[in-house]
């Protein structure tokens, strides 16, 4: 029996705990395994309870229904005693709580009552009119609980996910009922939602909130919020009566009378609290002692007792200097530390050290148009940008490889990259990764830089996800990753014949960034919520980087490799300490999805690209002020 299995037939007699929720929420979206499962097994409790019979209690139905029923508890019994414990009943006193199949076996009479029962009323409703019935759709459904909340506002993509596992578009305007779930899906994603009491609550991109009214009536209950993954943001006016607003994740209660506060979890054995204004009690779901944060941050994470309580972050807000730039894909200093390069698909630009700047448009080609790839390598002598043939049928694509910082047109190879989830290119792009999409999403193919000749395709059991280059090119990393079974790692390949040298068994879901610092000793792993740095040499792990509770989409080493810098989804930048894994600054550029980072040679300043925001130019801190880089 999976644990999506475990924790569906606890939904269904009733004994699933908060805790259990969130876990439950968090599988059915990242696992379809376990939502299919999930689905399966809410259709057969139907079944057996003559809800979705429509009183049709012919033969053929029963039959079905019996077949079905017989099917699956024949399977899950049999799972059981293959692969389960001594059942806790045999040490149990006489009044303890039925073991699961225990349960199972009433909740099937329970079917079988219902079907009888169904079958009388069908009977009786069987003498009455006819009525004319509405078909199920996105405004019939979500009147199925109290509601608790209203949709305000969105941004891209916000789904309604219904307690069935059913997903319709969330319309701004539109409650929530308790029991259903927001989702906001993509890095452009947002919600916001109001609460009875004008408690509002901003949803992050790409996180899972669940709305529970604890109670009947909604104007003197309090609500209830599971975040399930993700973050947000919740405003509590000044509360007139005792009522609290309660947020929930894996590990952890947030109580809150008044005051504004961010929930982060990167999934469900951690969580951070960071407080902006007023003041909360968190409680530890095993603890249940309340523990009053009036500044700064909690954490909890799950194998640690206390809650660590860490003061008010200074976080730097203004740049040093910044740069409009439309559309900025990738920044880095040049090799003297004077000049910022900074790229978009169709421009590079030269950022001087006293602010002026020189613009090198790319000509516009006949019939083609440039894509989004665009990459400076690691030694900065080339960027990489691509192509598209507008005019052929097959919509050809070609890789350009550009001198840097005159950018003219070096090389040009057939090489798509449109089509990768990831990719990197080796200094002065020797080499290219590219890590497929659908419909292939386990291989990953190298090609020559010279020839655009493919070097070696490689095929795996895994999914393929994000790739990096060493800084000798000698190495290419890939992260490996078989969904719905929680095995990960990092393999180290020899980008010359595919040939493994070592692997890295990171063991975590999510990484979405890979890289080498610039000795090629250390392998920073960035998850959700985690960055791994290991030693690329010993394969072993040096230091594992938590409580920041965000997903991690860029990481970069400073040049000595004492400081480790990670941006994250919601428009952070994290510095940390590598030798003691704390951090030392923390950056907030103004926007969401932070794309690029990188620091100066002396690792002084540090640039930033991010969406909808200018490029940053940042002082480190504890540097001079007095620097020999730009500005």
């Amino acid at each position: 029996m999976t644990r999506a299995d475990e924790l569906t037939a606890r939904l269904l007699d009733g004994t699933l705990t908060d805790a259990e929720w969130v876990e439950l929420d968090h599988l059915l979206v990242t696992d379809p395994a376990a939502q299919t499962d999930h689905v399966a097994l809410l259709e057969l409790e139907g079944m057996l309870r003559g809800l979705r019979t429509e009183f049709d209690l012919s033969e053929p139905t029963l039959a079905r229904v019996k077949e079905a029923q017989a099917e699956t508890t024949t399977r899950a019994v049999l799972a059981e005693i293959a692969t389960g414990p001594s059942p806790s009943w045999a040490t149990q006193s006489r009044v303890a709580k039925l073991p699961l199949r225990g349960r199972r076996w009433i909740v099937a009479m329970g079917g079988l009552i219902a079907v009888a029962a169904a079958l009388v009323i069908g009977l009786w409703l069987g003498s009455r009119p006819t009525e004319s019935t509405t078909p199920e759709t996105n405004e019939n459904i979500a009147v199925a609980g109290p509601e608790i909340a209203r949709l305000t506002s969105s941004l891209g993509s916000v789904e309604l996910l219904t307690p069935q596992g059913e997903v319709f578009a969330a319309a701004e305007g539109r409650e929530v009922p308790s029991g259903h779930s927001l989702r906001t899906v993509g890095e452009d994603s947002g919600a916001r939602v109001e609460m009875p009491d004008h408690t509002t609550v901003d949803i992050a991109p790409d996180s899972i909130v669940r709305f529970v009214a604890m109670g009947g009536n909604t104007t003197t209950t309090k609500p209830r919020l599971f975040l399930a993954a993700g973050q947000l943001t919740a405003a509590v006016p000044a509360a007139v009566t005792d009522r609290q607003i309660v947020v929930g994740t894996g590990v952890a209660e947030v109580f809150a009378r008044k005051g504004t506060f961010v929930v982060s979890s990167a999934g469900p054995e951690s969580t951070r609290v960071d407080i902006k204004q007023g003041n909360v009690d968190v409680v530890r779901m095993d603890a249940r002692t309340r523990i009053p944060v009036t500044s700064g941050s909690a954490i909890v994470q799950s194998g640690f007792e206390k809650v660590l309580i860490e003061p008010t972050a200074r976080i730097d807000r203004k740049p040093a200097r910044s740069l409009a730039f439309s559309n900025a894909r990738e920044a880095v200093f040049s090799q003297d530390g004077n000049d910022i390069w900074v790229a978009s698909p169709r421009q590079l630009t030269r950022w001087t050290r006293d602010g002026g700047t020189a613009d090198v448009p790319f000509p516009p080609r006949k019939g083609g148009s440039y894509g989004s790839a665009t990459l400076f390598t690691r030694d900065k002598t080339t960027l990489v940008t691509s192509i598209i043939n507008n005019i052929s049928t097959t919509k050809d694509e070609k890789v350009l490889l550009r001198a840097v910082p005159g950018g003219e047109e070096r090389t040009e190879l057939n090489i798509k990259l449109s089509e990768a989830r990831f990719w990197t290119a080796a200094p002065a792009a020797t080499w290219f990764a590219i890590a497929d999409g659908k419909p292939n999403p386990k291989r990953l193919r190298v090609f020559d830089g010279t020839t655009g000749a493919e070097r070696f395709v490689r095929e795996f059991d895994e999914v393929v996800g994000c790739v990096a280059s060493s800084p000798d090119g000698q190495v290419l990393a890939a992260y490996l990753s078989e969904p719905g079974r929680g095995t990960t790692k990092v393999i180290l390949l020899d980008p010359a014949t595919g040939e493994r040298f070592g692997t890295l068994p990171t063991q975590k879901k999510g990484s979405a960034a890979l890289v080498f610092s610039a000795d090629g000793q250390h392998l920073a792993v960035g998850f959700n919520g985690l960055v791994q740095v290991w030693n690329a040499r010993t394969r072993e792990l040096d230091k594992s980087i938590t409580g920041f509770e965000r997903v991690v989409t860029c990481l970069a080493f400073s040049p000595n490799g004492k400081v480790l810098a990670a941006g994250t989804q919601d428009g952070q930048v994290w510095l940390w300490s590598v030798a003691t894994g704390k951090a030392v600054q923390l950056i907030d550029v103004g926007s969401r999805g932070v794309r690029c980072i990188g620091f100066s040679p002396n690792g002084k300043r540090l640039v930033t690209v991010a969406n909808n925001a200018p490029v940053g130019l940042w002082d480190v801190v504890g540097s001079s002020t007095e620097s020999t880089d730009v500005q």
